[in-house]
């Protein structure tokens, strides 16, 4: 029989057991030692860009990911909604019909396939891709998902709690303005360090509905579009857009819980860890009863932060004034506590 070669690979290999992924780099993903191979520059490029690198070839390696690009893959954009599938310690998911993943829970491996077309398209991998994976294995690596925004002043972190149309995205964009640097603007992952918790977050941009272009002028400029969920939003880059600066990782400091109101207002006051605690558990995913008790203990040890009540309005620039000089304020309060 026939066969021809595609890059050092017969086409009788149907299930690709030949496929070659040379390349390796390491990443910290979500504070676990993480190690990535790939065929792919353009894969490890984006990597790159959403996590930080390890100095150093980790000794145990909590994550493996193997990413293989298909050259003779054809898929085009716009790529069709992804699925995602489980059965006990598996999940399947689905980008197109060219390209796929496994995540083994048990084992923390992560392996896929891809068009180049796929692979090449950064914003696709920092807005969905990336994203969802971490979802998946987050359970397997101690991770808890929370919608949130979070942004950092030097390694303390600000974390923005809200309902939908609290103004989460608007308040962080206009704090990034003012000297924090953006970690998530929608989603958060929380992770142990030690017996601290960090907060990481991903470079997948930013949204905005319509009339942000109020507490914005310069939004004029951009377009909006229409996303999957039907809604018109400016999407923006902000360190290219807006020039603020990025972060991967902080300690959280300050747990702010955003009550927005019609009028001109800020009203801070504190909040219990225990009513804290109880708004955050309503944001955990389903999960298991076991993965359900550690994803508790971590929001417990999450809300002994100091966390406040913020009831709000107006401009959010304003505001974002505001917020800075309360929680600089309490920094300060802390050091000279310490300090006595």
């Amino acid at each position: 029989m026939k066969t021809s070669v595609i890059e050092g690979m017969t086409t009788t290999d149907f299930l690709k057991r030949e496929a070659q992924t040379p390349l390796c780099e390491n990443f910290n993903v979500a504070g676990a030692a993480s190690e990535f191979r790939t065929n792919s520059e353009s894969i490890l490029a984006v990597a790159r860009d959403c996590f930080p690198r390890l100095r150093r070839q980790p000794s145990v390696a909590e994550l493996r990911f193997r990413f293989w690009v298909d050259p003779a893959g054809n898929s085009r954009p716009p790529w069709p909604p992804p699925y995602f599938r489980g059965l006990g310690r598996l999940v399947f998911g689905g980008f197109d019909s060219e390209s796929s993943v496994v995540v083994d829970l048990g084992s923390r491996r992560i392996s896929g396939r891809f068009t180049p077309a796929l692979a090449a398209d950064h914003s696709y991998w920092r807005r969905v891709i990336f994203p969802r994976l971490i979802t998946a294995v987050g359970p397997a690596i101690g991770v808890v998902e929370l919608h949130c925004a979070c942004l950092a002043w030097n390694d303390c972190g600000l974390v923005l709690f809200g309902a939908p149309g609290a103004g989460k995205s608007t308040l962080a964009l206009a704090l990034a303005r003012r000297g924090f640097s953006l970690l998530s603007e929608d989603w958060t992952y929380f992770s142990r360090q030690g017996v601290e918790v960090a907060g990481w977050g991903l470079p997948s941009g930013v949204k905005l509905l319509p009339d942000a272009v109020r507490h914005f002028p310069e939004l004029s400029r951009f377009r909006t579009s229409i996303g999957p969920n039907g809604e018109e939003a400016y999407q923006i880059q902000p360190d290219g857009d807006f020039g603020v600066s990025l972060a991967h990782h902080c300690r959280p400091k300050w747990l702010i819980f955003l009550e927005r109101e019609e009028r001109p207002a800020f009203n801070i006051s504190t909040m219990s860890s225990a009513r804290a605690e109880e708004i955050l558990c309503r944001d955990l995913l389903a999960q298991s009863p076991e993965v359900l008790t550690w994803q508790r203990r971590m929001v417990n040890r999450l809300v002994k932060n100091a966390c406040w009540r913020l009831r709000y309005g107006g401009n959010a620039e304003e505001v974002a004034s505001s917020l800075v000089r309360f929680c600089l304020g309490e920094a300060e309060l802390l050091a000279e506590t310490a300090a006595d």
